[in-house]
């Protein structure tokens, strides 16, 4: 049990006016705290340091003991969930199609075709709301065509993706979302599996490791994981980069000076400065002192991206958006076990999209700035701006 907590505040569910500047008091303080999140206690690690070193603790936190609790009924047994052989014989199966070495192969016939099919929808109108236009529609299309699933589906797939994220608030939407989305996917794997394609759903559905193949479920539960996880964070850390090149002119003329030099690293502060992802959750299975912390068993402990990323022991001004920092050290894909799998493609379609918006609509500027902030989508263990209203041209 904790008897006292550092703070009242809960991290999931309290919107912080000031989330950045809560996050350096309370590191100053201590790197590790502890306060709410869902109402419930929880360890919250505030540190560079200490959040690196969760994410390499599998054997301390594991993954698979907070997300097999909370997300297999709606998700299904995907990654998060599995240890030990298991995710080793999963990733080993899902992860040819996301080698980096593929990426750029990705860029020409996949990636810069859907980024300039939404920009054609909004060129001539001379503004447009880019989070509404373009970065809610462009990963879910990407990853939609990446599968070779039919392009009349791709608002239909967006909405189950999207409700299936909100589990703990919206469990009985997020339920029928899944059920409606495998019932969908179904017919067109069978079809794969005697007919394959040159697409992803082709690939999972034929590759080999060790004469093994995955299951009709082992698939659905990936995908079930690819498209909230995947495109939600990929659309998310678009308009956190678009927000922080907006709202800083002179970095924006920067990226405009070489666009094909600087989106790369305009998209890696970005998602530095501001990660979709904010928390990683994890619980604790048994009695342990961690780096000489006192963490009882059950308890949730919250691994703190952003808060991370901005510490200023790793980070030179670290609240400051700067393209030319070339950081090397952000959390916001993960490390170790857990290391996100589609880190490679999120960061080809991030540094992809930018070029194509920044290229295609010249003079591009904030119409207004009221209203215009990084929020909690889902909570606030995704973050991201509701709208970006743009005029250009």
């Amino acid at each position: 049990m904790i008897d006292t907590l550092d703070t009242e505040i809960d991290f999931l569910l309290d919107d912080l006016p000031d989330v950045a500047g809560t996050f350096r008091e309370l590191r100053a303080r201590k790197p590790a705290i502890w306060g709410r999140a869902f109402g419930e206690p929880a360890l919250l690690l505030l540190s560079h340091e200490l959040v690196q070193a969760a994410f390499g603790a599998e054997d301390v936190f594991p993954s698979a003991d907070f997300y097999e609790q909370v997300v297999t009924d709606v998700l299904g047994r995907n990654l998060q969930c599995m240890r030990g052989d298991e995710h080793k014989r999963n990733r080993a199966l899902v992860s040819p199609a996301f080698r980096q070495r593929l990426m750029p192969g990705l860029i020409t016939p996949l990636l810069a075709p859907v980024a300039h099919e939404l920009i054609d929808r909004i060129e001539d109108r001379g503004e447009a709301d880019l989070v509404a236009d373009f970065t809610k529609r462009y990963p879910f299309i990407v990853i939609n065509r990446l599968l070779g699933l039919p392009e009349h589906s791709e608002e239909e797939v967006r909405r189950w993706a999207l409700t299936m994220l909100d589990i703990q608030q919206e469990h009985d939407a997020a339920m029928k979302a899944s059920q409606e989305f495998i019932a969908f996917v179904d017919p067109i794997l069978q079809q794969r599996r005697v007919d394959p394609g040159d697409d992803l759903l082709s690939t999972l559905a034929t590759t080999e490791v060790e004469g093994e193949r995955l299951t009709d479920e082992e698939i659905f539960n990936f995908l079930r994981l690819l498209f909230p996880a995947g495109a939600d964070t990929t659309y998310l850390g678009l308009g956190n980069t678009l927000h922080s090149l907006l709202t800083n002119p002179d970095e924006l003329a920067l990226v405009l000076s070489d666009p094909g030099e600087h989106c790369r690293w305009a998209a890696e502060e970005g998602i530095r400065l501001n990660p979709p992802t904010t928390w990683i959750p994890r619980r604790n299975p048994t009695d342990v002192v961690w780096h000489g912390i006192e963490v009882p068993a059950g308890a949730s402990i919250m691994l703190g991206v952003m808060a991370a990323n901005r510490d200023p022991a790793v980070f030179e001004d670290p609240d400051e958006f700067r393209v030319a920092r070339r950081p090397g050290q952000v959390t916001t894909f993960g490390f170790g076990t857990h290391f996100c799998l589609g880190a490679h493609l999120a960061r080809a379609e991030l540094q992809t999209a930018l070029e194509v918006i920044l290229t295609r609509l010249p003079n591009l500027r904030l119409r207004t700035t009221e209203g215009v902030r990084i929020t909690g989508t889902i909570h606030q263990l995704l973050r991201g701006p509701t709208s970006l209203p743009v005029a250009f041209g």
